[in-house]
């Protein structure tokens, strides 16, 4: 585990990711239900979609709606993480203890 937590500080320098840890003592969000990923694509006019992988099935949602609501549950999420230099650090602290 300290080597995949190494790996995850040196790539949160990049500067093409932002990687944000939600510290236990944050509570419930509502991320906790269900993960999620908002795929865009670089075509101009492009529509985002949300991908949700199940216990039983994939479910792709295609509408703008889905999109919007989902990058909104995403930014209330990263809202309520740790700023990026604190999660790096708690990173780099747990990998320390192991």
């Amino acid at each position: 585990m300290r080597v995949q937590m190494a790996h995850l500080v040196e790539v949160a320098r990049r500067p093409n990711v932002r990687l944000q840890v939600v510290p236990f003592l944050a509570g419930s969000h509502p991320g906790m239900t269900s993960a999620f990923s908002v795929v865009s694509f670089a075509e101009p006019g492009a529509m985002d979609v949300v991908y949700m992988d199940t216990t039983s099935s994939t479910l792709w949602l295609e509408s703008e709606a889905d999109a919007v609501r989902h990058n909104t549950t995403f930014e209330r999420i990263a809202r309520s993480g740790l700023a990026l230099r604190d999660s790096t650090a708690l990173i780099e602290r747990i990998r320390k203890e192991l």
